[in-house]
């Protein structure tokens, strides 16, 4: 059966698998950065940032040299921030082997030794730039699995389908490029968590969960939702007719470490011949916490800079979290008629 599997998935991916860049050009470093992106994110939201990111930094070397403020701009937006940190870092290790005549890692033991790169992103890039017989296992590949398979309970480390995957990408005749991404895309496309298209599946006649595939794997214990409230000041100066803001820049230990952000209530003692603009409201979503974020918005006069803060323009912002950027974009009609 896993030899069908295979053929069935390698002829269905080259004739339905979605067109890529990184799959143009499955060359280590594209591979990696894609693979770092892609971490709990879906594809269509990291295309426009993967194209932003080569058109920066060609070359792992120019994201190693860069200033870390530079990328967690050009990341501002994609979430789970630490991902950008460890990019960076990657890319000064990587960028280090190049100078020591090493190279690009050759196996999976040596891309483990990256910062960033776990167990599926190192099987991820030796199995697709490097074309070595490596498994991987996301969600998508646990998804297929566990379906075709039958396997309804999963342990902390997914031992079952880490095994599976093993299996199948070690046969003589399997191609590790193609069937990794085959599975992961087979997940994407049409193996969904909800509604999956069985009918159409490449190797509905191999799977064993087909008939009741809302049973593999077994569900999730539901979300427990903590709510946070905070309070943030947006100070804002106007300046030969331009707009500026004061932020503050994440430390170690807040979320989003590294970004710039509004500076809380609490964190400047008093706003000097401030005058008090417009008061609303935000509420998001960060992974298990339920945010509403107050915003008070003052116009200074004298306010000059304060310790761990800078002033930019609004139009030129550093790197900045998706709710900072979108109070920002709301203010900005109002502030256009004053």
């Amino acid at each position: 059966m896993s030899v069908k599997i295979v053929q069935k998935l390698s002829i269905w991916f080259r004739s339905e698998a979605r067109d890529l860049p990184w799959r143009k050009n499955p060359e280590p470093y594209w591979v990696w950065l894609s693979e770092i992106m892609l971490q709990q994110t879906q594809v269509k939201t990291v295309l426009p940032y993967f194209a932003r990111f080569i058109d920066a930094f060609p070359e792992v070397s120019d994201l190693a040299l860069s200033d870390q403020d530079s990328v967690m701009k050009l990341w501002a937006g994609l979430g789970y921030y630490s991902r950008a940190r460890n990019l960076h870092r990657g890319a000064q290790a990587l960028h280090a082997r190049m100078e020591s005549g090493q190279g690009f890692p050759l196996n999976r033991d040596e891309w483990l030794e990256i910062p960033g790169v776990g167990e599926y992103t190192a099987g991820a890039i030796c199995s697709i730039a490097l074309q070595q017989r490596e498994p991987i296992v996301d969600g998508n590949v646990v998804r297929v699995l566990s379906r075709i398979y039958k396997i309804k309970t999963l342990d902390a480390k997914k031992s079952e389908i880490w095994k599976r995957a093993r299996d199948l990408v070690e046969i003589p005749n399997a191609k590790p490029r193609v069937l990794n991404q085959s599975l992961m895309e087979l997940g994407a496309l049409i193996c969904k968590p909800k509604n999956p298209s069985c009918e159409i599946c490449p190797v509905k006649q191999e799977c064993g969960g087909r008939k009741n595939p809302d049973l593999y794997p077994e569900k999730k214990k539901k979300t427990v939702w903590k709510k946070i409230e905070e309070e943030r000041w947006v100070l804002l100066r106007k300046h030969a007719g331009e707009w500026w803001v004061l932020l503050s820049k994440n430390g170690e230990q807040k979320w989003r470490v590294g970004l710039w952000d509004f500076p809380s209530s609490g964190s400047i003692n008093a706003v000097k011949s401030g005058k008090l603009l417009h008061e609303f409201k935000l509420r998001y979503v960060v992974t298990n916490h339920k945010v509403e974020r107050t915003h008070q918005v003052f116009q200074v006069k004298d306010l000059k800079s304060v310790d761990g803060m800078e002033w930019f323009r609004l139009e030129e912002l550093p790197g900045v979290p998706s709710p900072t950027k979108k109070a920002i974009q709301s203010l900005k009609p109002k502030l256009a008629r004053k």
